[in-house]
């Protein structure tokens, strides 16, 4: 009798699960804590490590560009162009366009969407003011219409630009503060300005 009454008085002493007592546990437990808060940090974090990717991307890519013509330019500098791009001057850009591309590594630059302007000037002063009256960004649009290749003879001050129609990778409101374009690209302009040699 004595160990049914102390079973009864154990069995009475349990709390009683009921629905409150499960919420009570649920607000207690610290298991699975880490995952949630992830969970809530997951988006803005990609978010942004995708937004660094993109912008060293990018970077690397005006860097591959600039250096592409700088070596593709110095056939102009040395006057070798004139025997390299002897064709019409659309054939010449096109010509000179590969000569970029071709000393751009691991395909950065895409050169179905590069434009090359090649100009002469008497001055470095006249040059500075055409090249800026020329800009082929406005207002969001992309205008290279006015491009060409002029093949400069010896001891002229040459500008030359490569612009490239650059699609990013992100879109909407994640690429806006890199895109230059209403179309929601980033055009990447390359540009040198040089003295040719006195060549005959």
């Amino acid at each position: 009798m004595a160990v049914r009454t102390v079973a009864f008085q154990l069995a009475s002493a349990r709390p009683r699960r009921g629905r409150g007592g499960i919420f009570r546990r649920f607000g207690r437990s610290q298991d699975g804590a880490t995952a949630v808060e992830f969970g809530f940090v997951a988006i803005p974090f990609f978010a942004l490590l995708m937004a660094i990717f993109e912008t060293a991307l990018m970077f690397w890519t005006t860097q591959v560009l600039e250096e592409s013509l700088s070596q593709a330019s110095r056939s102009i500098l040395t006057g070798e162009s004139r025997s390299l791009y002897k064709g019409t001057a659309a054939a010449n850009a096109a010509a000179f366009r590969d000569a970029i591309c071709a000393q751009a590594p691991l395909g950065l630059v895409d050169c179905s969407k590069l434009t090359i302007d090649v100009r002469s000037y008497a001055s470095f002063n006249e040059a500075g003011s055409q090249t800026a009256a020329s800009n082929p960004i406005s207002s969001g649009t992309l205008d290279v219409s006015r491009f060409g290749y002029t093949q400069p003879a010896g001891d002229q001050i040459v500008v030359i630009r490569a612009v490239l129609d650059y699609s990013l990778f992100l879109t909407g409101w994640a690429s806006q503060g890199l895109a230059n374009l209403s179309t929601g690209h980033r055009a990447i302009v390359a540009s040198m300005a040089f003295r040719t040699e006195p060549f005959l």
